[in-house]
C-alpha cells in the first residue's frame, strides 16, 4: 500500500476515533460542491423518485439528499457498475462521490413527497440544484409560485437552482359553460375549485361576468377567440386583478386569476362576436348594392 493512501486511510481512522462517530466526516470539507442536476419523477399519490446526476471531475465532489426519508438508495456510474462513494452526516444526509471520469447516479425515493390537501397537491420544493419535474401523467396544468404554466406536450418543468412551491390537481376541477349567440354555440371551461355563479356574457359590453364565493382560489378560464378576444383586462369589483394569459392555441386563450376577495369578476376583452353573424352582414351589404343600382338605373329614365 502506498504512503499516501496509509496516511489518507490512518486520518481517517484517527477522526472516527476521536469523535466517537464518523458523523464528524460531513462537517470536514473533503470535496468541492457536486456539480449535478436532479431529476424528480412524480407518481398519482404523491411519491418521487429523486435522481442527482452528478458530472465527472477530477476530485471529490459532495451532495446532500432532499429529504433525510429516503429508500431504496442506489449510486451507480452511468454504465450502472457500482460507484465510489462515501457518506457525509450534518442536517441532511450525503454523499461524497470519489473521482471519476463518467457520470454518477445517486438515485433514492421519496414517499409522500407531495401531499395533497382538498383536490391540490402541493410540494414546497428547495434545492441549490437545477431540478427537471416530470409529474404525473393527467396532469396537465400546474403553477409554480403561483404561476400557470400548461404543460401541453411538454414532459416536465425546469427550474435553476430552485426554490418553487408546485401546486397541481390530478382530477382537475372543471365545468363547462356554453353560451349561445345568435346562431352559435360557444363552450368556455371554468377550471377551479371555487364555486361560480351568475356567469353571463356581456356582448355590447365586450365581457365575461361571474361571481366567485371563494378567495384565494385559482380560477382559469378557457376563452374560445372567436367569442371574446384578448388581450384582456380583468376587473374583480369594479378594481383590477392581477391576470395571467398564459397559453393559446388556434381557437382558444387560457387565462389565469386567482382573486383575493369574494365578489363579481368582469373578463373584458379587445374584440367580441359581431352583434350580427357574417353572413348577414354580406346578404344586407349585396341588397343595399343592388338596391342602389336599381335606384340608379330608375333616375336615369
Amino acid at each position: 500500500m502506498r504512503p499516501t493512501l496509509k496516511k489518507i486511510i490512518f486520518g481517517l481512522i484517527f477522526i472516527a476515533l476521536v469523535s466517537g462517530t464518523f458523523s464528524a466526516f460531513a462537517q470536514i470539507n473533503l470535496g468541492q460542491p457536486a456539480n449535478q442536476s436532479v431529476i424528480i419523477k412524480i407518481d398519482e399519490k404523491g411519491n418521487a423518485h429523486i435522481t442527482h446526476v452528478v458530472q465527472p471531475s477530477k476530485n471529490a465532489q459532495q451532495l446532500s439528499v432532499i429529504n433525510n426519508d429516503y429508500t431504496n438508495l442506489q449510486i451507480t456510474t452511468q454504465d450502472g457498475e457500482a460507484a465510489q462513494y462515501g457518506t457525509t452526516g450534518g442536517e441532511k444526509a450525503g454523499f461524497l462521490i470519489f473521482p471519476t471520469n463518467q457520470n454518477v447516479l445517486v438515485d433514492y425515493d421519496l414517499e409522500n413527497a407531495v401531499t395533497k390537501a382538498d383536490a391540490w397537491w402541493l410540494w414546497n420544493y428547495l434545492y441549490q440544484a437545477s431540478t427537471t419535474f416530470y409529474l404525473p401523467e393527467k396532469v396537465n396544468l400546474v403553477f409554480v409560485n403561483g404561476n400557470p404554466i400548461n404543460l401541453g406536450m411538454a414532459d416536465g418543468i425546469k427550474c435553476h437552482g430552485c426554490q418553487v412551491k408546485l401546486e397541481y390537481q390530478i382530477d382537475k376541477t372543471e365545468t363547462l359553460k356554453q353560451i349561445q349567440w345568435e346562431d352559435k354555440k360557444f363552450d368556455v371551461r371554468l377550471i377551479t375549485t371555487a364555486k361560480i355563479s351568475s356567469f353571463a356574457f356581456d356582448q355590447p359590453n365586450k365581457k365575461i361576468v361571474f361571481d366567485t364565493d371563494n378567495a384565494n382560489e385559482y380560477v382559469t378560464l378557457v376563452i374560445p377567440k372567436e367569442l371574446l378576444s384578448n388581450p384582456y383586462q380583468v376587473l374583480l369589483n369594479n378594481k383590477k386583478l392581477l391576470k395571467h394569459e398564459f397559453y393559446s392555441d388556434d381557437t382558444n386563450i387560457w387565462l389565469n386569476v386567482k382573486p383575493n376577495a369574494t365578489g363579481t369578476v368582469e373578463v373584458i376583452g379587445t374584440s367580441v362576436i359581431p352583434e350580427f353573424p357574417i353572413t348577414a352582414i354580406l346578404v344586407l351589404a349585396t341588397s343595399l348594392i343592388l338596391a342602389t343600382r336599381y335606384s340608379h338605373k330608375f333616375n336615369l329614365r
